[in-house]
């Protein structure tokens, strides 16, 4: 058992608080009768969970609205107040590190950038972000001494429930980097650790482009090609925290592939291998395309301005990305598929993925999924991590005669 929670918080037996906040959040104004009619609780109820948020400043009182139809007193508006709390989410990248303090609506109050150069030891790019959070703590106390958590997404496998790093391949000293504790003995807060494109799934779910679909994958090329996947609103981990590797589903390699392939295929044994930005750079320079291609965005405006070969690279990779979008489509069935990475264009790249999808055998699943480029772009992490910390915040309300989720213990009561 850590500090936090010695410290923090008495446990919530009932979800009716979360649910509460999240529907006054959801609503620019609300009054204590409606929240009731809404969710099928009592009054007293009611009155008795918002009476525990008014005095912690979560919620405020606005005015009065209209008086019900048979007259009366106006009824007193309720809204949340997103700056009652802050929260701290850090993405943790091969080359940098972005830090941020954000408010309960994951509006961002501070941002701080730390570089360092590939390969750098844990324990330097840790005391990097530290220092960043400790001069935050000094000079930004009106919010950082309200923070009720820590949230962190960074490449590789990682033990959610521990926070532990079990396998980083483009960060092999940080394998069994334990972040939870380090994180919550250096600062005493609640520390949430994902994986980074797990972290970026959380995201578009509560902010982005699948915002509340419950049954979505996010499939993501940046330095490889991996998965998010989310089920009934929950993110998928699998019995070892690795569910969506799909980087390393091995490529057939055959005659065939290589004729529909010749400019990206070239005897890789997997997906991550031959889908990364630095594939697909060192395949359009390898064919000639000279050395201003940087990125895979340079890539993208090259071919939208008619340079054949880099428009010969993006529908190849596309049509690998769709192969790795009709497997997972085949075998869970999503209602939605986020698209991200630098090559994903939402004018030419989405669309040969949906076209690509869209012929396959098996139909009816092919049909029904929506393809979609990630709206958060390259915030996708840092506002998942945020994401992390206030899930049961920002996850929507459900039918209030539905099966009750397991509350986790409530980061929004001190004991105190």
């Amino acid at each position: 058992m850590t500090k936090t929670t010695h410290r923090k918080r008495a446990i919530l037996g009932e979800p009716n608080e979360y649910r509460i906040l999240r529907l006054v959040r959801d609503y620019e104004t609300i009054s204590r009768v409606e929240i009731a009619d809404m969710l099928g609780l009592s009054k007293a109820t009611v009155t008795s969970v918002v009476g525990r948020f008014l005095s912690k400043g979560y919620l405020e009182y606005v005015g009065a609205g209209s008086s019900s139809e048979k007259g009366g007193r106006k009824r007193q508006l309720l809204r949340f107040n997103a700056r009652a709390r802050c929260v701290l989410g850090i993405d943790i990248r091969l080359r940098s590190a972005q830090v941020v303090m954000t408010d309960l609506n994951a509006n961002v109050l501070e941002r701080t950038a730390v570089e360092y150069a590939v390969g750098s030891p844990p324990d330097d790019v840790l005391g990097g972000i530290t220092e960043v959070l400790r001069r935050w703590r000094v000079g930004r106390p009106e919010y950082f001494s309200k923070a009720i958590g820590i949230g962190i997404g960074m490449p590789g496998v990682i033990d959610e429930e521990r926070g532990v790093v079990r396998v980083a391949d483009a960060m092999k000293s940080w394998k069994e980097m334990n972040l939870k504790r380090y994180f919550e003995d250096q600062f005493d807060l609640p520390t949430f650790v994902e994986n980074d494109v797990k972290t970026m799934t959380v995201g578009e779910y509560l902010f982005g482009a699948s915002r509340y679909v419950p049954d979505q994958v996010l499939v993501f090329v940046g330095d490889g090609i991996g998965a998010g996947i989310m089920i009934d609103g929950k993110l998928h981990r699998g019995i070892t925290s690795s569910a969506g590797e799909v980087g390393f589903n091995e490529i057939c390699n055959t005659p065939a592939t290589d004729e529909r392939f010749p400019l990206l295929v070239a005897g890789q044994r997997d997906f991550g291998d031959t889908l990364s930005d630095v594939r697909l750079v060192e395949a359009y320079r390898k064919q000639g395309g000279g050395s201003q291609i940087n990125d895979p965005r340079q890539l993208t405006k090259a071919a939208l301005e008619g340079d054949e070969l880099a428009g010969r690279i993006i529908r190849e990779a596309a049509h690998l990305v769709s192969i790795v979008c009709i497997d997972l489509i085949n075998t869970l069935n999503p209602e939605m598929i986020v698209l991200g990475g630098n090559i994903v264009d939402p004018s030419i790249f989405v669309p040969l993925v949906q076209e690509r999808v869209r012929d396959d055998i098996l139909s009816v699943p092919a049909e029904a999924v929506q393809i979609v480029p990630s709206k958060l772009g390259s915030d996708g992490v840092i506002r998942g991590a945020v994401g992390l910390v206030l899930y049961d915040l920002f996850k929507p309300v459900r039918n209030p005669r539905a099966r009750r989720d397991k509350a986790r213990t409530s980061l929004l009561f001190d004991e105190t």
